[in-house]
């Protein structure tokens, strides 16, 4: 029987993932959130096959497992990802498959992973949304990564290296003249040119001035160059605001090239714009004594340098504090990219969510949906769905009040029991708390799973009371504390499925390193905490501010 490894960082998704493989003929190992443990359960168990999440908990990616495995052997590999994949190859693994996916999918992804690794070959027909790594799928070819020719790469990280040199020079440089010659002579350098000169465009004139240069005769400098019109590669860039190259001035008929041209032996040039406030700054032309084909990357290199020319000369002139002027600069950037990152790793992490719990529903809906448990499958889904409305309506934000979201679920819960209960009470105390999405996900299906099975069970002939209480752990330094109890008929537990009730809740604590214990004493009563950690929980340091929240249901919320 083949061996599976299995690294998933939901372990709900993981647990419904090994019951498919167990019953599809496949030994499962063991069950990893991480890398580092990912790695422990591949060096101890050598499985034959191993099912790699993309991303893992801890900001840990599924493609580092395999080159930190030192008996990797042939293991077969197959990727799942419920968001943008990276590039991948060959040598990253054999498969990828894409979620959700159906339990007879991922049964025959990880057979035709397992065929690969025995023989090579990939048995036909696909299952949907899946790749062999450098091969075809029915959705169509797979990721390949195009990689720049060596010199290519080597010249685009030389010319980059060059321009943020020339950064650092322009910053501390003494006059606005200093820069322009320097910038002159870094760019013919990074083109590998003989030539190269900084036009300032003189409005009373319509001309272009040679400001600065390398590689021409001397007394260039400070000599007009062109009229600032179509005449010249120059005064077009100049007219047009759009970069101009030329490969070979003889055989440009529309140009009447400066007559020094001819001294030096022109034959190529490239143009681009040096942007200024009120007008273009001027022209900063590269020119070679033999035929070149500049190109994009060239453009890009020399507008790089056009624009810091242009901050240095207005710099010049405003007289301003160069200094301060880029540290704020930087500042604001950097707030910018900040804001970026957390608004993407949240779209991505949304995105990711989605996706597991779509997983989720579809094997809730496999597996109980045949058992007549519709009203499970329904509580469930409005929890789920009650984060992305908490989520979404404060923008995106990284944690989410939990405090007014178990109100909101207690609110729920009575809107769904309404016709079905009428006798009994939910009351809700909260103190302010904010958690992360990890923490309000598994805390509130919990909390959900209770109030229902308190619901079912503790009030079969009488009213009650079913309280929820919220603040933080006195004695764990600054952790969560949630309690869930009713003054019901008490309850025994039973062993159940880790997917189901009581099985559920004490799975969804363990995923986030909580615990849940009961006690019944005149009812049944179960507290639940979680440890502060700096990435989970933050209590409110404010004012006191509860929020107590009674509903008969036969009133109005």
């Amino acid at each position: 029987m083949p061996s599976v490894m299995i690294a998933e960082d939901d372990l709900l998704v993981a647990d419904m993932l090994e019951e498919t493989l167990t019953q599809g003929g496949y030994d499962v190992c063991g069950i990893a959130r991480t890398v580092d443990k990912a790695v422990e359960l591949g060096e101890r168990h050598r499985p034959d096959l191993a099912i790699l999440d993309i991303r893992l908990a801890e900001g840990g990616l599924g493609t580092e497992v395999l080159p930190r495995l030192t008996s990797a052997g042939h293991m077969g590999i197959l990727y799942a990802s419920g968001y943008a994949l990276p590039s991948l190859t060959k040598a990253d693994g054999m498969a990828v498959i894409r979620k959700p996916y159906q339990p007879d999918e991922i049964l025959r992804a990880i057979k035709i992973v397992e065929q690969i690794a025995l023989t090579g070959n990939a048995p036909q027909p696909f299952p949907a949304r899946f790749h062999v790594l450098n091969g075809a799928s029915e959705d169509g070819p797979a990721p390949t990564v195009h990689s720049d020719p060596p010199d290519s790469v080597a010249r685009i990280l030389r010319q980059q290296a060059a321009l943020a040199r020339f950064g650092s020079f322009a910053f501390l440089a003494p006059d606005v003249h200093s820069v322009l010659t320097e910038a002159a002579r870094v760019c013919a350098e990074g083109l590998d040119a003989g030539f190269c000169k900084i036009c300032r465009y003189r409005p009373e004139e319509n001309d272009l001035l040679v400001e600065a240069g390398v590689g021409w005769h001397q007394g260039m400098i400070g000599q007009v160059v062109s009229q600032a019109d179509d005449s010249s590669p120059q005064g077009r860039a100049f007219t047009t605001r759009a970069p101009v190259i030329c490969r070979n001035l003889a055989k440009e008929l529309t140009f009447v090239p400066p007559a020094f041209y001819a001294d030096h032996g022109i034959v190529s040039t490239v143009d681009v714009i040096i942007p200024g406030v009120e007008r273009p700054y001027g022209i900063l032309e590269v020119d070679s004594a033999s035929e070149r084909i500049f190109d994009e990357t060239d453009i890009t290199f020399l507008k790089g340098f056009a624009n810091v020319v242009a901050g240095a000369v207005e710099a010049a002139r405003r007289k301003t504090a160069d200094a301060a002027i880029i540290a704020e600069k930087d500042r604001l950037l950097t707030i910018q990219r900040a804001l970026l990152n957390e608004k993407s790793l949240l779209a991505r992490e949304l995105n990711h969510r989605v996706r597991n719990n779509l997983q989720l529903i579809h094997g809730m809906l496999a597996r109980e949906g045949n058992n007549g448990n519709t009203p499970a499958i329904a509580r469930r889904v409005m929890t789920m769905s009650q984060i992305y409305d908490r989520l979404l309506g404060t923008g995106l934000t990284q944690r989410i009040a939990f405090d007014q979201y178990l109100k909101d679920l207690c609110a729920s819960h009575t809107d769904m029991e309404l016709g079905s209960h009428s006798k009994f009470v939910i009351g809700c105390k909260c103190d302010p708390v904010t958690a992360d999405l990890d923490t309000v996900s598994a805390l509130g299906l919990a909390v959900s799973e209770l109030i229902a099975n308190s619901i079912q069970h503790a009030f079969p002939d009488r009213t009650g009371l079913i309280s929820v209480s919220l603040g933080p752990d006195s004695l764990k330094g600054g952790g969560l504390e949630l309690t869930i109890s009713d003054d019901g008929v008490g309850f025994e537990e039973t062993e159940v499925s880790k997917r189901q009730g009581i099985g559920l809740v004490r799975r969804l604590l363990e995923q986030i390193g909580g615990t849940a214990t009961r006690s019944s004493d005149h009812g049944t009563k179960w507290l639940l905490k979680v440890p502060k950690t700096p990435d989970t929980i933050f209590i409110s340091n404010g004012a006191e501010d509860r929020a107590t929240s009674q509903r008969d249901l036969s009133q109005p919320y």
